[in-house]
């Protein structure tokens, strides 16, 4: 298969007359309102209809120059008012109207059919008339067997599955073109091209635009512009200094995929040209957005399993192979991405309903496995001990009306003095390297109580246990890290509230044996089963239990205060919490396949030593099942925190943290931002 980004294009528009055919079809049926089913057709004609009519002002006025602000919003509003919470419980889209309707096999079969096809802008947008004709065909094959009367379930299903893995190594193989080469680079076109005082460019995302978007492009058109050039270059020379620190070699590389949420292209533009001058080849993606309901994106997280099983992960792997060896030269030239979060959107608690796809237990073992061998596959060329990273996170205007404040605060901490810090982190890292282990214990209330036990050193003088961690990778500055050992890691972990990967989660209990997690609970819902089905489905899934890959001590208590000002700890990403206080993170550890790569102190050229555990050590009799393909930081802030207390090898005792405040000595200055306030 040629890879030549247009012939492939090609490949993909020699679909377009038959999809046109069946559009013309589409749009002049006329659906009885006696026919089975008919919530489900009339809904997705409805959207497809809609969808078209969006792609035919993009191709008519692809700079949206001719078409009204007006218009826009409202083809936005209508084309996503099905899955809005205020039209959602009666939409095809939500798998509970869907299942009340129709029965639970049949219900969870349409509701994810319907889903499929809300893709038809995006569909458009990049010419995938493939996919589009495929959606049509499914329609009119399942059009067809509702008029000859035939509602077996299982025929229906098998209709399904051939549509999605009909072609599946050629629209893989489009889906990674459009991320991986520059030629097709839809996005940075879009951000460097339009005219970015014109907020319609924000609907060249397939996204849901709300005013969120907009009042953010607003804030960032009228930023100054000097300061928003001095927040780029910040951000790249961050980037740059990831790879100086790990002593690692940008330059060798071609590509940097960059990742910013909508309404920040300005900024965006700005990174573009600072990339630029580095000789590096920024790939855009999509500008992202909250979405228009996190619970029809939670309600569909398991839609695959109408696919899984041996049949499509033997397939999919195969496939998978095949292309990464075709697009080896675009993996292999990656540098590492630079990504430009958001924080402060109002905490979301899903609702958990039994009519959604669930995986059953032999699915839950092929979805490890597709993960894991997928990583390893992808991992042959993508060489992270050749590449770095950085993120940043900024407010979003739904924080509420402090945004302009809390965004200039955020600003101030993001951007402290690494050097500085770097210092007082060392103070701590040298009394860390001669303990045995570390104990962590909550404040009066709190049950957490933990033992982290440590790497041994064989050669102090050269040798560290802990990552001196500034403001490069994981901006802002403030923390030092290291992987613990499993064995005689034990005990508890709780904090009252936290927002771990877009969830709340309230009294969040884990319990550690020998490293590994032994039971875990919240209080989300008065069953307390239900609450461990939560934590296993979002967090563990598709493991039965993870390892402690991390434990870092945080010392930003800059951020931590400015959380206390505006009191927004809980509506903080885990990238900002977890430098307020120790925290530990669940999966694998940092160092992850990159262990057997130098990791040198850049203050005293010590060699970090503590790059693995029990589990990863395994990685060279078994790759595949060494790594959990998981990291998720649970922090516990400050104000939950009695004591952090290194132990020695003889039991002696120091106090590292007492009563939430820094009390070793040399580190007292961190207490300052806790003593005094911002």
């Amino acid at each position: 298969m040629n890879l030549n980004y247009e012939q492939i294009k090609c490949q993909m528009l020699s679909y377009q007359p038959a999809w046109e055919d069946k559009k013309t079809q589409l749009e002049a049926l006329t659906i009885p309102e006696d026919i089975p089913f008919k919530e489900f057709f009339y809904a997705s004609r409805d959207i497809l209809l809609q969808g078209y009519e969006f792609g035919k002002i993009i191709s008519e006025d692809p700079e949206l120059k001719s078409t009204s602000l007006e218009k826009l919003q409202k083809l936005n509003a209508d084309y996503f008012a099905p899955i809005k919470p205020e039209g959602y419980q009666n939409s095809m889209a939500n798998p509970e109207y869907a299942v009340n309707l129709y029965g639970k096999d049949m219900g969870q079969l349409l509701s994810a059919i319907y889903t499929q096809y809300r893709n038809t802008r995006s569909y458009l947008l990049f010419d995938n008339y493939l996919q589009l004709d495929e959606d049509l065909h499914l329609f009119f094959t399942l059009y067809d067997l509702t008029s000859s009367k035939d509602f077996n379930f299982d025929i229906w299903k098998k209709e399904y599955r051939s549509v999605r893995l009909s072609e599946m190594k050629l629209k893989s193989l489009f889906k990674n073109l459009l991320r991986l080469n520059p030629e097709a680079d839809n996005y940075r076109k879009i951000i460097e091209t339009s005219d970015l005082n014109d907020f319609r460019y924000l609907f060249h995302c397939e996204n849901y635009i709300s005013d969120n978007e907009f009042s953010l492009a607003d804030f960032i058109s009228k930023y100054p512009p000097d300061e928003l050039k001095k927040l780029a270059k910040y951000i790249v020379q961050c980037w740059v200094d990831g790879f100086i620190r790990e002593k690692k070699d940008y330059t060798i590389k071609k590509y940097v995929s960059l990742n910013i949420p909508c309404g920040m292209e300005r900024l965006g533009k700005l990174l573009i040209e600072e990339l630029r001058k580095l000789n590096l080849i920024p790939l855009v993606g999509q500008p992202y957005t909250k979405g228009a309901n996190r619970q029809y994106s939670y309600d569909h997280r398991f839609d695959i399993a109408l696919l899984l099983d041996r049949y499509y992960v033997d397939e999919s792997l195969k496939i998978a192979e095949d292309i990464l060896e075709e697009l080896k030269d675009f993996l292999i030239n990656q540098a590492g991405p630079v990504y430009i979060d958001l924080f402060g959107e109002a905490p979301f608690i899903p609702e958990t309903k039994s009519s959604i796809i669930q995986f059953n237990s032999e699915q839950e073992q092929l979805y490890r496995e597709l993960i894991s061998r997928n990583s390893f596959l992808y991992l042959k060329y993508y060489r992270p001990n050749e590449t770095s990273f950085t993120i940043i996170a900024f407010p979003t205007p739904e924080i509420g009306p402090q945004f302009p404040e809390i965004f200039a605060d955020t600003v101030k901490f993001n951007t402290l003095d690494s050097q500085k810090y770097a210092f007082l982190q060392q103070k701590i890292i040298d009394v860390l390297d001669t303990a045995d282990s570390v104990y962590v214990k909550g404040k009066q209330g709190n049950e957490t109580d933990i033992i982290v036990k440590l790497h041994p050193l064989a050669n102090p003088e050269h040798q560290t246990k802990f990552e001196n961690c500034v403001a490069d990778i994981n901006i802002p500055v403030g923390e030092v890290f290291t992987s613990p050992l499993l064995t005689g890691t034990n005990g508890t972990l709780f904090v009252d509230d936290i927002y771990l990967q877009n969830l709340r989660y309230f009294n969040l209990k884990i319990q550690f044996e020998d490293g590994w997690i032994k039971d875990y609970s919240c209080t989300n819902f008065p069953d307390p089963e239900e609450c461990k089905k939560y934590i296993y489905q979002n967090l563990l899934l598709p493991h039965q239990t993870l390892p402690l890959g991390e434990f870092a001590i945080g010392t930003n208590t800059t951020a931590y205060q400015m959380a206390q000002k505006y009191n927004i700890l809980s509506r903080l990403p885990i990238l900002i919490i977890e430098k307020m206080g120790p925290h530990f993170a669940l999966g694998d550890t940092c160092f992850s396949h990159e262990e057997d790569a130098p990791h040198i102190n850049f203050l005293n050229d010590k060699t970090m030593i503590a790059v693995e555990n029990e589990k990863t050590a395994t990685r060279k009799e078994d790759p595949i099942n060494a790594y959990t393909n998981k990291h998720i930081d649970i922090t516990l802030p400050y104000e939950m925190l009695d004591s952090i207390t290194a132990i020695g090898y003889d039991g002696t005792r120091t106090d590292i943290i007492l009563n939430g405040r820094f009390v070793l000595p040399g580190t007292e200055e961190l207490n300052i931002p806790l003593d005094e306030g911002w």
